[in-house]
């Protein structure tokens, strides 16, 4: 196993830091904003602090050290992101010229490093001046130098260049920076109990895939859009910017800023690529309605079972949501959960409706058709459309079906099983129909639409 090791023999004084506290604040955007509360001393003068377990690859122009209160015999001189890692080649280029020792097949070599390339090194015996050996880097371990290269860490730091007045003992600084690689999102599980109720939980989980670890942190999650200067989105247009997703329950959940923010109640113990859950809400009934949907844009001729339930308090809900995966379980006569399907439940608010989508409905089957296309002007079409539902189920089933218009639009007919049907416009271009199948039999849904140009 190849080792580097570095003596060194002379280094910039730095101040010893204490972490205090730390606190993360983690967005959906894949950002997460560090507070590192640090405890340090100073003495009068000049000051170089080097502050260590900083995360790799920080957004430079974030970095905030502020000391906490107010000392206006503190000047900040300058400072600075250490990231330029140690590797093997990167060492060996700083040291061309210059004295190191290394152990190859049992034997210590002595002497200088001339050059190398990505099979030899180009090496200067000791015992040998003048003369050059050409040594394959294989095997090549254990390779000892007088000290670590400028501008190379072993891992990323901070440094703080500092004049004080006086000497502290005991100063509260806080280092905050915005890096990635923490993230979190929303999961939901909820249990069938009957037509008209689920029993309904969620967790928050939250993956860190930096390399390293916070091992008793603070941690607040923002539901919501954060823009960044390279985003190439704009106001006006189609683009729409609602309010931010809400992330918890109601005694949790606060407003910040347009955002919503979730706080963690307890301290949480975040290792490097680790994968932690938090409950969020739950387990709640909620009252929800059970039914049919077929859409007749997808092209596919499915009918899927569909829950439909309001975001409010009469329903046992009238909580802030944040969007994430739903699976839906049913227990059967022994008890066993049997998964019944998933659908990603997008953020919800009070007073919002939420539509999920589990599963195809077998006992369900749709044939849709375009029977007519004509024009009836120079600028004006008719389309006719039947869509006939067949069911072999043993109860009525109550289907809504979905269409998707376009341009300039009318229906100037509407049935169902030859009698008039209303439509529920949803936008400018999708309506929708409530019908009622009986048990075992095929009837049609017949639409007449114009178009206008």
């Amino acid at each position: 196993m190849k080792k580097l090791t570095f003596i060194l023999l002379g280094v910039a004084f730095c101040a010893l830091t204490l972490h205090a506290e730390v606190s993360l604040t983690v967005y959906q955007r894949n950002i997460v904003l560090v507070r590192d509360l640090r405890t340090i001393d100073l003495n009068k003068g000049e000051n170089l602090v080097k502050f260590d377990h900083i995360a790799p690859e920080i957004f430079e122009p974030t970095l905030r050290i502020t000391p906490q209160g107010k000392f206006d015999d503190l000047k900040t001189i300058e400072q600075s992101y250490e990231y330029d890692l140690v590797d093997q080649d990167r060492v060996w280029k700083k040291y061309l010229g210059k004295p190191f020792q290394f152990t190859k097949d049992d034997s210590l070599f002595k002497g200088t490093l001339l050059n190398f390339d990505d099979d030899h090194i180009f090496f200067g015996p000791e015992e040998k001046p003048g003369a050059v050996s050409i040594i394959s880097r294989s095997g090549i371990k254990d390779m000892t130098f007088d000290t670590l290269p400028e501008g190379l860490v072993t891992r990323p730091e901070v440094y703080w260049k500092v004049k004080a007045g006086k000497a502290y003992k005991s100063l509260k600084v806080e280092v905050a920076y915005l890096t990635d690689g923490i993230t979190w999102l929303a999961d939901y599980t909820a249990f069938f109990q009957k037509d008209n109720q689920i029993r309904l939980s969620g967790n928050l989980t939250m993956t860190n895939k930096l390399e390293m670890d916070f091992p008793d942190a603070k941690v607040d999650l923002i539901a919501g859009d954060v823009h960044r200067a390279y985003d190439t989105r704009t106001l006006g247009g189609e683009d729409t910017f609602e309010e931010a997703p809400a992330a918890a329950q109601k005694e949790t959940a606060t407003r910040f800023f347009e955002y919503r923010r979730y706080q963690v109640p307890d301290k949480v113990e975040l290792h490097a690529n680790q994968t932690k859950s938090i409950p969020l809400m739950g387990p709640v009934d909620v009252t929800c309605t059970k039914g049919f949907f077929y859409d007749g844009s997808t092209g596919d001729e499915k009918v899927w079972i569909r829950l439909l339930l309001d975001n409010t308090p009469a329903t046992g809900l009238g909580m802030a949501l944040p969007e994430g995966d739903l699976l839906l379980y049913q227990s059967d006569k022994d008890g066993s959960a049997r998964f019944l399907g998933e659908d990603h439940l997008k953020a919800s608010t009070p007073g919002d409706k939420v539509e999920l989508v589990i599963g195809q409905a077998m006992d369900l089957r749709v044939d849709r058709k375009r029977v007519s296309h004509e024009r009836i002007s120079r600028n004006r079409t008719r389309d006719t459309v039947e869509i006939t539902l067949s069911s072999s189920r043993e109860n009525a089933s109550g289907i809504t079906v979905r269409e998707r218009l376009y341009g300039f639009w009318e229906i100037t007919e509407a049935l169902w099983a030859g009698q008039s049907v209303t439509r529920r416009a949803l936008d400018a271009n999708k309506v929708e129909f409530d019908v009622s199948l009986p048990p075992g039999k095929s009837q049609t849904l017949r639409y007449v639409v114009e178009y206008g140009y």
